[in-house]
C-alpha cells in the first residue's frame, strides 16, 4: 500500500521535460508581439540551407518554396496561431529563394586553367596595397580566349604602384592569371565562391606596367563613386604618407587593404579591428554631426528657425549626407547595416515616431539578405548582427534597472 501510495505520486508529477516545456510555450506565448523578429532568423536559415547544399538545386525548387509558403499564409490567414507557422515556411522559402536567386543572376565565365598573355580592358577599382596596388578589371580581350569565355572581372596585382590608372581608364598589359583557388581546407575560407559572387573569373599578377587608353566605361555612376574613393585615398595618403594615411583611409573611405601587416596585426592582438571596419560608430558620429550641426546652424537663421520645421530638415539632410558616406566607404555590409539602422532612426525623426531599434535590427537584415544573399554566410554579416542584437537584447532586459 505505502509503496504503491509512493508510486502513485511520482506519477502524479510533471516530468522535469514537461515543466520546462510548459515554462517554454508560457514565454513564446507571452513574446507574441514580438515573433516578427524571428523571421529574419528564419530567412537566414533558408540561405544558409542553400549553401549548404553539396549540389546546385534544380532552377523550380526556390520558387516551388516561395509558391508553398504564399499557399500557406493564404490557407492560415485566419488562425493566428498557425499564421505564424505559416509565415517562418515562407520567410524560409524566400531566403532559399533569394539565395539561388543571386548565385544564378551573377555567372560569369570562369578561367579553366592558367592564362599568360594580354589583356586589354577597363579599371573598375584600384586598390592600393603596402607594396603595389590590385587592379580590377573588365576585360575586353584576353589572350587568346574566344569574347564568350571572357570572365566579367579579373583581378591583377601590380609590384610597383598604379601608374597613374583610375577607375574608368582604358589599360593594356601583360598578365598571368588563373582560376580563383578554392578553400586550403575542409571549412576554410572560400575565395571561390566568394570570388563567384563578385563574377571574378581570374586572379594573378601583371607581367608588364599597364598602358592607359581611353575607353567609354558603361555604369557611369558606379565609376564616379569608385573615381572618387580612389581620389580621396590617394589625397589621404599624400597628406599622410607611411600607415598613418593607410588607417586614416580606411576611417574614411574603408580601403583597408594598405594598411601593413604589422600595424593591422596590432588593431587585431588590441580587439581593435572593428575600429578600422566602416560600420556602427562610424555611421553614427557621422549622422549625429550633421544632425546637429545643421541644427545648430538653422537656428542661426530667424526666418528660418521660426517659420520652418528645422529638426526635421536636419534630419533629412543628415539623412542624405550619411548615405552619401556610405557610398564612399564602399558599401560594404557592416556599412549597409548601420546606414539602414541609422535611416530609420532618422525617418523616425521625420515621421514623428520612436525608433524601435530590434525592429530596425531586424529590418537591416532582412533588406541585406534580400540584396546580397552570400554575405549572410560570412563573418562580417553575422558577427556584426550578433554584436548589435547582444547589445540591444541586454539593454531592453537591464533598461529599468539601470534607470533605478
Amino acid at each position: 500500500m505505502g509503496g504503491s501510495g509512493a508510486d502513485t505520486t511520482a506519477l502524479a508529477r510533471p516530468a522535469p521535460w514537461r515543466s520546462l516545456g510548459a515554462r517554454l510555450a508560457a514565454n513564446l506565448l507571452a513574446e507574441r508581439a514580438r515573433w516578427p523578429l524571428w523571421l529574419p532568423g528564419f530567412m537566414g536559415a533558408g540561405i544558409g540551407v542553400y549553401f549548404w547544399l553539396s549540389v546546385e538545386p534544380a532552377a523550380w525548387l526556390g520558387p516551388a518554396g516561395l509558391a508553398l509558403g504564399l499557399a500557406a499564409i493564404a490557407v492560415t490567414w485566419r488562425r493566428a496561431r498557425w499564421r505564424w507557422v505559416a509565415a517562418s515556411v515562407l520567410a524560409l522559402a524566400l531566403g532559399f529563394a533569394a539565395a539561388q536567386f543571386e548565385a544564378h543572376s551573377v555567372a560569369a565565365p570562369v578561367l579553366a586553367h592558367r592564362v599568360n598573355g594580354a589583356l586589354s580592358g577597363r579599371v573598375l577599382a584600384v586598390d592600393p596595397l603596402p607594396e603595389g596596388s590590385r587592379l580590377t578589371i573588365a576585360p575586353a580581350s584576353l589572350a587568346d580566349l574566344a569574347p564568350a569565355d571572357l570572365p566579367a572581372r579579373v583581378r591583377v596585382r601590380l609590384r610597383h604602384g598604379d601608374g597613374g590608372v583610375v577607375p574608368g581608364d582604358g589599360v593594356r598589359l601583360r598578365v598571368s592569371l588563373e582560376p580563383p583557388p578554392g578553400p586550403a581546407m575542409p571549412g576554410a575560407y572560400d575565395f571561390e565562391r566568394r570570388a563567384w559572387f563578385d563574377r571574378l573569373g581570374g586572379v594573378g599578377y601583371a607581367l608588364s606596367a599597364p598602358v592607359k587608353f581611353d575607353a567609354q566605361a558603361p555604369g557611369a555612376v558606379a565609376q564616379a563613386i569608385e573615381a572618387l574613393r580612389h581620389g580621396v585615398t590617394r589625397r589621404i595618403r599624400a597628406a599622410l604618407p607611411g600607415p598613418d594615411g593607410a588607417i586614416a583611409a580606411a576611417l574614411i573611405t574603408g580601403e583597408t587593404h594598405a594598411i601593413p601587416p604589422d600595424d593591422a596585426g596590432a588593431f587585431r592582438d588590441a580587439g581593435l579591428a572593428h575600429i578600422l571596419v566602416i560600420a556602427g560608430l562610424h555611421m553614427g558620429m557621422v549622422a549625429g554631426i550633421c544632425f546637429f550641426a545643421l541644427r545648430a546652424l538653422f537656428a542661426l537663421i530667424p526666418p528660418i528657425a521660426l517659420n520652418h520645421p528645422t529638426k526635421k530638415y536636419a534630419a533629412s539632410l543628415a539623412l542624405l549626407l550619411t548615405f552619401l558616406y556610405m557610398l564612399l566607404s564602399g558599401a560594404t555590409v557592416s556599412s549597409r547595416r548601420a546606414f539602414v539602422m541609422t535611416a530609420l532612426a532618422l525617418l523616425a525623426v521625420l515621421l514623428d515616431r520612436l525608433s524601435l531599434s530590434a525592429r530596425a535590427l531586424a529590418l537591416a537584415a532582412v533588406v541585406i539578405m534580400l540584396m546580397t544573399p552570400d554575405s549572410a554566410t560570412g563573418p562580417s554579416f553575422q558577427m556584426s548582427f550578433a554584436a548589435v542584437a547582444a547589445l540591444v537584447a541586454f539593454y531592453e532586459a537591464w533598461r529599468a534597472r539601470l534607470a533605478s
